[in-house]
């Protein structure tokens, strides 16, 4: 009884509190589901606009600066999905030039790529490429990558597409690029990172530069990541730190007689110590062979360490990308001096690559050891 009448004190407290006094036009529910709908046709437009643009930065990076790359392949510069990678809810409210449907489509072709002096445009249904018939539905994608995944790439491709009822046959002479290709996700945090085998931008990340110039920034520093190893030395760091944590685990298992270590904190702790190690040094070499690769591709890197000054001192929660990127003093003088190092090579005419460090060889590092010979010790003592 009692708890009922504290129900009937709250709903009344409850019934006394004030309300907005505007008296505002009326809008019915088909409306707001038509607004909503306009705004997310907005919204995803700008989504394929930033794409094309991100696809066009990296597509150049990776192109010119395929002559010292370690990784390479053929390229055409298209991107194609169909409305299942897109997702069935929301591929309606994409622009419809992309022709989005069970066939897989071509959804972006980069500027004077080879797909685009071949004549493909967007919105061409893609029949078959090099003799391979595409896939519909839900698994197409997966299906065409695991048919090409072991597939030698060739210079000269050949693809039989329909456009519009119109079956149509190219060859595309494809051109070789860094062989990193470009993901653009719809994530609102600004970030991007490298996974070794490709580069990640989200939509926040584009939103949060400036310029051309300071994503194609962003993209050459991830694909400096990939193209000059970190991710392999990260996983072999943690690996071999790990692996001590391993046997400190081992340890105190076999002398504690067994009543200790079963949790494996050493080789976590330990693991984890790895992952972490020379993270600065990792980043540098990226900022260090970034520069080169947006310069090569015809980037302005004057205001390399102004960019990077932004993302780390700003450092708002929603920039994820600021944590792997600690704003110290000498970070930004080293990125000063690639500057400088670029503009001094190009003057005096010299190859602009990144310089490397001498590693010497187990053979220089290891003096020959002589032989022992018996024979010419026992002949000296005579």
């Amino acid at each position: 009884m009692k708890k009922f009448l504290w129900l009937i004190l709250l709903f009344s407290l409850s019934g006394c509190l004030e309300t907005p006094t505007g008296n505002l036009p009326s809008i019915s529910k088909d409306e707001i589901d038509k607004e909503a709908e306009r705004q997310k046709r907005i919204s995803y437009a700008k989504y394929i606009d930033q794409m094309s643009l991100v696809k066009s930065i990296g597509y150049r990076i990776n192109s010119l600066n395929a002559d010292i790359c370690n990784k390479t392949d053929f390229n055409s510069g298209i991107t194609y999905a169909n409305e299942n990678v897109i997702g069935l809810k929301i591929a309606k409210f994409f622009p419809s030039n992309l022709n989005l449907g069970p066939k897989v489509s071509i959804i972006n072709i980069v500027k004077n790529s080879p797909a685009d002096k071949a004549g493909l445009t967007v919105g061409d249904i893609i029949l078959e490429l090099e003799g391979f018939t595409f896939p519909e539905g839900k698994n197409a994608l997966k299906k065409i990558s695991k048919h090409f995944k072991d597939f030698e790439e060739k210079e000269i491709k050949k693809i039989k597409i329909d456009r519009n009822g119109q079956i149509l046959k190219f060859d595309i002479n494809q051109i070789k690029i860094c062989n990193y290709p470009i993901i653009f996700t719809q994530d609102k945090i600004v970030n991007a990172y490298a996974d070794g085998k490709s580069i990640i931008m989200t939509q926040g990340m584009v939103d949060y530069a400036k310029d051309d110039n300071e994503i194609a920034l962003v993209i050459a520093h991830e694909l400096a990541h990939n193209d000059r190893g970190h991710l392999d030395a990260k996983k072999k760091n943690t690996l071999i730190m790990g692996s001590i944590g391993f046997i400190l685990d081992l340890m105190t298992i076999y002398y504690s007689g067994g009543t200790a270590g079963g949790d494996a904190q050493n080789t976590e702790m330990w693991s984890k110590i790895g992952s972490e190690a020379y993270s600065v040094e990792f980043e540098k070499d990226a900022d260090y062979g970034g520069v080169y690769y947006a310069y090569r591709a015809g980037y302005d890197i004057s205001n390399v360490k102004n960019f990077w000054e932004r993302i780390g001192s700003e450092n708002p929660k929603q920039i994820a990308i600021s944590s792997t990127h600690p704003a110290t003093a000498e970070r930004y003088l080293q990125i000063e001096k690639t500057v400088e190092e670029i503009n001094k090579k190009k003057s005096d005419g010299l190859a602009l690559i990144p310089n490397e460090k001498e590693i010497k060889t187990k053979q220089e590092k290891t003096k020959k050891k002589k032989k022992f010979d018996l024979k010419k010790l026992i002949k000296k003592k005579e």
